[in-house]
């Protein structure tokens, strides 16, 4: 592995615990605790280094936003699989939808409510 490959690989391992953390957070605190000071103490590296990734709060929403896209897509289609019919579909898709917001509201919030700079 050269220098080159293992600098990227650690600035990913950074990047997957900013998120992480800012996610456990707002789960926790709501979104309003999650600030830049806040996530580089819990991370145990400078404000400079999480800048050196995102350029502020709202791209790591975007992040959590992005993250959470994908969990939810892999719950839904998981439960829509194994469904019989459609309306078995339809209903299991909405099942599977709430439970992903009930279990995750910050992420959720992430997604639908808050600015996280995506354009979708």
């Amino acid at each position: 592995m050269s220098v080159q490959e293992r600098k990227q690989r650690e600035r990913a391992e950074r990047e997957r615990l900013i998120v992480a953390t800012a996610r456990e957070l707002a789960e926790q605190q709501g979104w309003d605790a999650v600030t830049t000071r806040r996530l580089a103490e819990r991370i145990e590296y400078s404000q400079p280094v999480l800048y050196s990734h995102f350029r502020g709060k709202r791209e790591i929403i975007g992040a959590v936003a992005l993250e959470g896209a994908t969990e939810m897509a892999t719950s839904v289609r998981a439960a829509t699989a194994g469904a019989d019919g459609p309306r078995e579909r339809v209903a299991a898709l909405a099942r599977a939808y709430l439970d992903f917001a009930a279990r995750n509201p910050a992420v959720y919030d992430a997604m639908f409510q808050l600015d996280g700079g995506l354009a979708f």
